[in-house]
């Protein structure tokens, strides 16, 4: 076991037994179960993941991993787990991370299917906590909660972000949506709706809504943790979140009914900036500037506070200025796909 793995949490030389597992109602599935892995190049962070599925409490799964074209050695990586794990390795020419990972859906053989990102750790539970919700027949998916590692006071902020989103569900209700890359699905209700969407849009989404659309519970699992790679400068952050902000605009075209309050406040530092540049016009619209970033950063901070654990010094006001600025980034990302939109279909 790399040490990476013991530095997340304590990992201890045994299974639980069969009496146990029998007990939380996981050992004696009805129906067989594969967890995916997509994978591009990830073999600086692979084996911590592999190493993770090892060690799960519950055992009893098909492994199959999707190299989407790497050039570096993440299939060799792979391969030496091969007395350890009931592997099926496809090597595909490089598609991007959508298709590749509806390709292994595809492929896979069991009637659940558990997706994992390849930087992730899984806590040893993970499985077990997952599957324990199929249990109800009428469950079509199931997220777990993702922690986030690594160093420097972006990640932190981020993860105490994370920590703040995910106190605000409960484990076994129903939730809107569930993060891809840390989830469950069952392979029925993924048929009925059609399978995951190949196009370029938020996935995690639109294949949640299609779901409960079809009359399918979502259920999230706080109990599943998995420790996620996040990026560790604001800059990289940012440059996610502004391609998901261009994803969601796709999304929400095609879901008009779905835009609520959650996406639109995310527009504020955006509306914050439209309104500074008026300030020296119109004193008002400086102070309602001002007043705004008060308030949004008072909510966080009673947030982290009321939902993060072992708080560090300054944690609140890092997570504020990260929130602000992925936000201003998520919007931007939205309103360029959107005007893009609008002149394609003007020309």
């Amino acid at each position: 076991m790399n040490g990476l793995s013991n530095e997340l949490f304590g990992y201890k030389d045994f299974k639980y037994s069969e009496f146990l597992l029998m007990k939380n109602g996981v050992k004696k599935l009805e129906y067989d179960v594969s967890v995916l892995i997509n994978a591009y190049n990830e073999e600086e962070d692979i084996g911590d993941c592999l190493d993770s599925l090892v060690e799960q409490t519950y055992d009893d799964f098909e492994l199959v991993v999707v190299d989407d074209g790497s050039t570096d050695n993440t299939v060799e990586v792979v391969k030496s787990y091969s007395d350890e794990l009931d592997l099926n390795i496809i090597r595909t020419e490089h598609a991007g991370l959508q298709k590749a990972r509806k390709k292994g859906i595809d492929i896979s053989d069991g009637d659940i299917v558990v997706i994992v990102d390849a930087d992730e750790i899984l806590e040893p539970d993970f499985l077990e906590n997952m599957l324990r919700a199929f249990s109800d027949e009428d469950v079509g998916a199931v997220g777990g909660m993702l922690k986030s590692f690594g160093e420097g006071w972006v990640t932190d902020a981020y993860g105490a972000l994370n920590e703040i989103f995910y106190s605000m569900r409960t484990e076994g209700e129903e939730v809107d949506w569930i993060q891809g890359g840390c989830s469950a699905f069952r392979k029925e209700a993924l048929d009925e709706v059609g399978g995951l969407t190949t196009e370029d849009t938020s996935e995690d989404k639109d294949i949640s809504w299609k779901l409960k659309e079809e009359g399918w519970k979502v259920l999230l699992s706080d109990g599943a943790v998995a420790h996620h790679k996040d990026p560790q400068t604001l800059g990289s952050v940012m440059k996610r979140e502004y391609d998901i902000g261009k994803r969601e605009y796709l999304l929400l075209k095609d879901h008009s009914g779905k835009i609520s309050w959650k996406e639109l406040i995310r527009f504020y530092p955006l509306l914050g900036l439209i309104l500074l540049i008026f300030v020296p016009f119109y004193l008002p619209l400086g102070l309602l500037f001002l007043v705004g970033v008060l308030l949004t950063f008072v909510g966080v901070t009673y947030l982290v506070h009321k939902n993060v654990e072992d708080i560090e010094f300054g944690i609140s006001i890092k997570s504020w200025i990260v929130l602000t600025m992925i936000n201003l980034a998520w919007s931007l990302g939205y309103l360029v796909s959107g005007i893009g939109s609008k002149l394609g279909k003007d020309s």
